[in-house]
């Protein structure tokens, strides 16, 4: 994956845009009541039951799902794109704009939300608030990851990551708003919250991942678009076998 993909054909700096609404929340009635029993005892298995539950019969199947999150998709590669376009420095106006970032030495969650306004300048749908904010937390993971990295000088595994963390944190979003669901009823502490919270990150994160690898493996030069949108689909497959 290379900067030549933030060039003229558009593929690395898209513009992020909306996908297809939710659906109707009888399709969650097996998937919530699975991660009612996850989150009152932790149970690995349940989490994993109630996300492919969430996937195959919420989200209509991993096909429809990644179909419905095309916005997830785009926001990975629009992201890398533009951070290998940074490193490469072969658009001016993004060289331009990265030096001056450096310049005024900000903190890493400021990067971070002046890499995703340059994206996604304005405020949008429910899905893409949803991106913009799965991007934020994939830069700051980055720099939890590896404190002293230059986001503007990354190498390919890296920019792989922070595509994969994108993934993640916005599957995780839609989740989230499920366990949310689950936990006004019942009566936990905010650290058993936060915990549970961490365990289902942490499952979907490594789901990603995998699904990231395995996207770009191979001897064929694929794009970011094309390597993001497999490793969506990918990742959904395994939630959705659970």
């Amino acid at each position: 994956m290379g900067a030549e993909e933030a060039g003229a054909a558009g593929d690395g700096v898209a513009p992020v845009t909306g996908s297809p609404g939710v659906a109707p929340p009888a399709r969650y009635r097996e998937a919530r009541r699975l991660l009612t029993s996850f989150a009152r005892s932790g149970n690995g298995a349940d989490l994993r039951r109630g996300i492919g539950s969430f996937v195959r019969k919420g989200m209509g199947g991993s096909a429809r799902a990644a179909s419905r999150m095309l916005t997830t998709s785009t926001a990975a590669s629009s992201l890398g794109g533009l951070l290998a376009a940074a490193r490469d420095g072969g658009d001016p106006g993004i060289r331009a704009w990265a030096e001056s970032l450096k310049q005024r030495r900000l903190s890493a969650n400021d990067v971070a939300l002046e890499v995703v306004k340059r994206l996604v300048p304005g405020g949008g749908s429910v899905d893409e608030e949803s991106a913009k904010n799965s991007m934020e937390l994939a830069i700051s993971k980055l720099y939890e990851v590896v404190p002293e990295v230059d986001i503007f000088q990354l190498t390919d595994d890296q920019i792989a990551n922070v595509m994969a963390y994108t993934i993640a944190f916005d599957v995780f979003n839609r989740v989230q708003l499920e366990l949310g669901r689950v936990f006004e009823k019942l009566r936990y502490s905010a650290r058993v919250i936060q915990e549970r919270f961490g365990q289902a990150l942490d499952y979907i994160t490594t789901v990603v991942e995998e699904a990231m690898r395995g996207a770009r493996s191979g001897a064929t030069a694929r794009t970011m678009r094309e390597v993001a949108s497999d490793a969506l689909k990918q990742a959904l497959f395994v939630f959705g076998e659970a």
